[in-house]
């Protein structure tokens, strides 16, 4: 027996579309874990995302019916949720920081003013790498939004250039510029972070938060 084919985003959307309640709770299962994470990703906080996350699906539930078939619907999804996401975030009045003040300073050539340190060697065991990695997701959360959606769907969704351009509606160039600036100010302040990191891990030692 021939096993069923897997139905594409836009079959489903089609189903959905008609009332099918099946296919929309496929499109839940298929997209929730993702939809959370870039939702997370602009909230920080896990009861937030999971309520931006709900918004999101009962948006897609109400609001299918105009979608443009002719478009990529997994570029239009991530739109919505990323309004839903920030809609949550202004009225929470997130703080960010200004990228350029931020940034590594540099030379009349181009190149860095100072080098960043070497803290590769702190980082070795586990326990540091996870902490290594909430920071940088704490310092990610810091940016404006424009270069955090930019840095969180490239390096932690690892979604393909050509669709993050296409879901933030920006270009090829602009995408490279922010994620690029953006990568800049997080390791920067990773940077920053680990010179003042001892080697040894403590039970009681907390993870460092957002500024």
């Amino acid at each position: 027996m021939a096993e069923t084919e897997t139905p594409t985003d836009l079959e489903l959307v089609r189903r959905i579309k008609a009332g099918d309640e099946e296919a929309f709770a496929q499109m839940v299962r298929r997209y929730h874990a993702r939809i959370y994470s870039l939702s997370y990703g602009v909230l920080r906080n896990a009861e937030d995302a999971e309520e931006a996350t709900q918004d999101t699906f009962w948006t897609l539930y109400r609001k299918i019916g105009t979608f443009d078939e002719s478009k990529k619907f997994f570029s239009w999804f991530y739109r919505v949720a990323l309004n839903q996401a920030y809609s949550r975030a202004r009225r929470r009045h997130a703080p960010t920081v200004s990228l350029d003040s931020a940034l590594p300073r540099f030379d009349e050539r181009g190149h860095f003013a100072a080098d960043f340190p070497d803290w590769s060697a702190k980082v070795e065991d586990e326990v540091s790498a996870r902490e290594l990695a909430a920071k940088a997701g704490d310092f990610i959360a810091e940016l404006p939004a424009a270069y955090r959606d930019v840095i969180w769907m490239a390096d932690v969704e690892e979604m393909a250039p050509t669709d993050i351009a296409e879901t933030l509606e920006i270009s090829i160039p602009a995408f490279k510029s922010r994620l690029h600036r953006a990568r800049l100010f997080v390791r920067e302040r990773l940077s920053e972070a680990m010179q003042g990191t001892p080697t040894t891990q403590g039970p009681a030692r907390q993870r460092a938060g957002a500024a």
